[in-house]
């Protein structure tokens, strides 16, 4: 399995996954690749960390440990199963 990140000025770092990905590997993952590629990237301070609703990006551990290192993300919002409208055909 392949982590990686991008922004609009180009691709961030890549991480190779030997194995399952948990929330422990997965915090492993942003403490070595997130910062380094905010700085490659040129990001501004007010960049925003984009992840899916995947159980291991929302447990509390890793909920906990993007608060401490002052990770701020993006909110999952499930529009698609909430917006009935959204989901009608006219």
């Amino acid at each position: 399995m392949v982590w990686g990140c991008f922004a609009a000025s180009g691709p961030g770092r890549l991480a190779v996954i030997d194995g399952t990905m948990n929330s422990t590997v997965y915090q492993k993952i942003l403490k070595e690749n997130v910062r380094p590629s905010v700085r490659q990237l040129k990001l501004k301070r007010s960049w925003v960390l984009q992840q899916d609703n995947d159980p291991k990006h929302n447990s509390k551990s890793t909920s906990e440990w993007l608060k401490k290192n002052k990770m701020k993300t993006l909110e999952w919002v499930q529009w698609v199963y909430t917006n009935i409208d959204f989901m009608r055909v006219a």
